[in-house]
């Protein structure tokens, strides 16, 4: 499996080559409740229906600065929204295997690093939480409720999985 792949499997936990640490004030954990997420979804990305696009920027005189075909993109996603996210998020050349080539890859790869690390870092009442925690902020940015400012995007993950 080329490292733009991600499978079912590849979204349980993670190991972080971050160090273990709890936080210091142990009575205070977070406990996340299922909020948006719907609970009978064994994935959260399988609560949008998924399309192949292709993205492309162009200049002032048409010319095409950016193109990358074959994305996997949710279909209620813009095609603005699709240009921006794959010129400027997916990581990777364009044309290698290491490119990403999926909304899915991408956020995937920052939710997972980010909860992963709450997990790590004792945030959660239980592991459990953790892992909603993770669908619920998955949800949230699959469904463009929320989204992170770009340095989140570029680099959350790189190096986590």
């Amino acid at each position: 499996m080329s490292t733009a792949e991600v499978s079912l499997s590849d979204r349980s936990r993670s190991t972080s080559p971050r160090r273990h640490r709890h936080a210091s004030h142990a009575g205070n954990k977070l406990s996340i409740p299922q909020t948006f997420c719907p609970t009978d979804v064994a994935d959260p990305f399988d609560t949008v229906e998924w399309e192949k696009r292709s993205a492309q920027i162009k200049g002032e005189k048409g010319e095409v600065l950016f193109e990358q075909t074959d994305c996997e993109i949710p279909a209620r996603w813009s095609q603005l929204a699709t240009n921006v996210v794959v010129s400027k998020y997916f990581y990777g050349e364009v044309g290698t295997e290491q490119r990403e080539n999926s909304v899915r890859q991408l956020i995937h790869r920052v939710t997972r690093t980010i909860a992963d690390w709450g997990t790590d870092d004792g945030y959660f009442a239980t592991e459990a939480d953790g892992e909603q925690f993770y669908r619920e902020l998955t949800w949230l940015c699959l469904h463009q409720h929320g989204a992170f400012n770009s340095p989140v995007w570029f680099n959350v993950g790189l190096y986590h999985q």
